[in-house]
């Protein structure tokens, strides 16, 4: 194992021309005790290789999932305008259940971080590109793996369901008026963490741990992660040991109100601190690829 951190995105091929914004970036910008792993669809493997170099590795996702899946053909999406639910993958595992392809890259991300190389796994999104240099120690505060949480008053509707799904994979209830919440574009996870929270869930529940979490309509891992390491894993004096807690986040990102919004680069990059390495600019925008690049280079330069 390894004290260096892990870059994880889970991507796919209709998202390969912001994902190549993202490899370049890292490319530019990682250290060298950073790796990126990208995982995708056995299907896109030829599309990301050329992305691949010593530092990132491109893998199947079907080598990293703890269960077997078929996915329904593609052909679905042109069904699309009867529900926004057909515009991604969906797939049936061999119990008969059927979920989607966001569901599906919340398993691998829990699963690839319970065995990965490295102590720390930072999630990285492919609509993300780091602009400022990232090493291993910026992933982590006084020597503890940084834990992405904001405490304040909830301000997604779909925040308190993502809560209360979390509380019940975890065999707990949620507080009364919780308003943390743990969700951004570039998140660290401890391995360690992970290792005892799906330890957690399947102790709970008698069986795997995305059995429990695909029998749901829908789930956020961040929350299951977050409220796992405050209300379970947490030390007498309500730490969870080796995370440092706060809401540092290591990126700025636009979540526009629509999809059409201007994104206006001096704006969003006066709103950079410090500890922030990345922007993100939500993949849903209205916002094409070369400019996606244009403003890449533009905020590269103006670190």
């Amino acid at each position: 194992m390894t004290s260096g951190v892990v870059l994880l995105t889970c991507s796919m091929a209709r998202d390969l021309e912001i994902f190549s914004v993202l490899a370049t970036s890292v490319d530019r910008c990682a250290g060298p005790d950073v790796r990126h792993v990208v995982i995708v669809p056995r299907a896109d493997l030829a599309a990301f290789r050329r992305h691949a170099t010593p530092a990132r590795e491109i893998v199947a996702q079907e080598d990293i999932l703890p269960m077997w899946l078929f996915k329904l053909p593609s052909a679905l999406r042109h069904l699309a305008f009867l529900t926004e639910a057909l515009r991604r993958p969906i797939y049936v595992s061999a119990k008969g259940q059927v979920t989607r392809g966001r569901m599906i890259q919340q398993i691998l991300k829990i699963e690839y971080t319970r065995r990965a190389p490295s102590e720390a796994v930072v999630h990285v999104d492919s609509d993300v590109f780091f602009v400022r240099p990232f090493a291993a120690a910026d992933a982590r505060r006084d020597g503890k793996i940084m834990f992405f949480r904001v405490d304040q008053a909830q301000s997604e509707p779909g925040h308190r369901r993502w809560g209360e799904v979390a509380a019940s994979c975890l065999g707990t209830a949620l507080p009364e008026g919780w308003s943390s919440h743990y969700v951004e574009n570039c998140v660290p996870w401890s391995r360690e963490v992970a290792q005892a929270m799906v330890q957690r869930i399947e102790a709970v529940h008698g069986r795997p741990y995305h059995e429990v979490l695909l029998g749901f309509p829908t789930i956020s891992e961040y929350f299951i992660y977050g409220l796992f390491a405050d209300l379970i894993g947490a030390d007498p004096s309500g730490q969870a040991p080796g995370l440092a807690p706060g809401d540092m986040s290591l990126c700025n990102s636009f979540w526009p109100a629509s999809p059409d919004q201007p994104f206006d680069l001096v704006r969003q990059m006066e709103r950079m601190l410090p500890w922030h390495r990345a922007l993100a600019i939500q993949s849903t925008h209205a916002f094409p690829v070369a400019e996606r690049a244009r403003v890449f280079e533009t905020a590269l330069a103006a670190r």
